[in-house]
């Protein structure tokens, strides 16, 4: 799509997700500058050969993170769902730009929160009839509305839905489900959930899960949901300059493929693999969930409840997942996380 050059802040460069989004949009919007925060020294040669001007600085640096949003025409947010002063310095600098009336345009913000926000109780493993059968669907405003505030992400969700209401930035969110398969990223390129359970494996000589595994969740490939990415940054840069007023809600995207799996099937795939190479005993063992967080074991304590949704708002963008599926990338995903232990 053809746009007036804008200078983009990304957070979250050297990360699976950002580096991957990073790489893309590169390549989408040539003519566009960019600026990342990098936190490690040792990276920042890596995202400059990119082409990226760097500003180096962790997330706790907030006066540095929102000045710097505060020069820049969009930020990406991939760095943190969680990190409620981060957005909110960002928010800060992105809204003081848009009142300094020397811009053409909102400001946009396209921040990543995380299907989590919408996970059951109990964390034990397992599929519940009735609390884990609710799909929750992104055209369906209210029920998006109705996410308890104490979810997981949920307060720095609210943040942006607020500021969204304000009406100085257009901020949209993509809350993505399992994400698989090789990032295309400069520095990080494994997955979260299922590259956990993988170490957590190789550590005690075992492929473990919480409970039975009969829990379910939605999934996407990473190739996927940065098409997403792609989409929605499309979709803010062709509505910057319109005065149409959005709710805030309607910029709430899951980032999921029409696919789902079962923990307990991926956990005993995993196991046959790492058993033929001789790295694991045969089979999957069952653990509780105080035994996962006692041993802070992260990846078992992530995959040990439900979270199930429908990307209906993408896929009216003419966003189409085209696999391949998480079983199909299980081999890759052990020799890729073999490889960088």
């Amino acid at each position: 799509m053809a746009s007036a050059p804008i200078s983009v802040f990304i957070l979250g460069a050297t990360g699976y997700v950002g580096g991957s989004v990073l790489v893309r949009f590169q390549r989408e919007y040539p003519d566009f500058t960019w600026t990342a925060l990098v936190r490690n020294p040792k990276d920042v040669s890596t995202i400059q050969a990119l082409g990226v001007n760097v500003v180096q600085g962790t997330q706790l640096d907030l006066d540095l993170i929102e000045s710097t949003a505060a020069k820049h025409d969009a930020v990406l947010n991939i760095a943190n769902s969680d990190d409620l002063p981060l957005t909110q310095a960002v928010l800060r600098g992105l809204e003081s730009r848009a009142r300094s009336g020397n811009v053409i345009g909102k400001p946009i913000l396209l921040h990543t929160s995380g299907s989590g926000v919408v996970t059951d109780t109990p964390w034990d493993g397992a599929y519940h009839p009735g609390t884990s059968d609710k799909v929750w669907d992104d055209t369906e405003v209210e029920d998006t509305k109705s996410i308890a505030p104490e979810q997981m992400h949920r307060n720095v969700d609210l943040t942006i839905f607020e500021a969204g209401e304000r009406g100085l930035v257009d901020a949209y969110i993509v809350a993505p489900t399992t994400i698989y398969g090789k990032g295309r990223g400069p520095v990080r390129n494994l997955s979260v959930q299922v590259n956990s359970l993988i170490r957590t494996a190789v550590k005690y000589g075992q492929v473990l899960q919480v409970g039975p595994g009969t829990n379910v969740w939605s999934n996407v490939h990473i190739d996927e949901l940065v098409d997403l990415y792609v989409l929605l940054f499309n979709l803010a840069l062709s509505s910057r300059q319109s005065r149409e007023v959005v709710d805030p809600y309607e910029r709430w995207f899951w980032g999921s493929s029409t696919r789902s799996h079962v923990w307990g099937d991926i956990t005993r795939e995993l196991a046959k693999i790492l058993y033929a190479k001789g790295i694991v005993q045969k089979g999957v063992r069952s653990v509780s969930l105080e035994e996962a967080e006692f041993g802070q074991e992260f990846g078992l304590v992530i995959t040990a409840h439900n979270s199930r949704v429908v990307a209906n708002r993408g896929f009216a963008l003419g966003w189409r997942p085209h696999g391949p599926t998480l079983e199909e990338t299980l081999e890759g995903e052990v020799e890729w996380t073999l490889a960088q232990l």
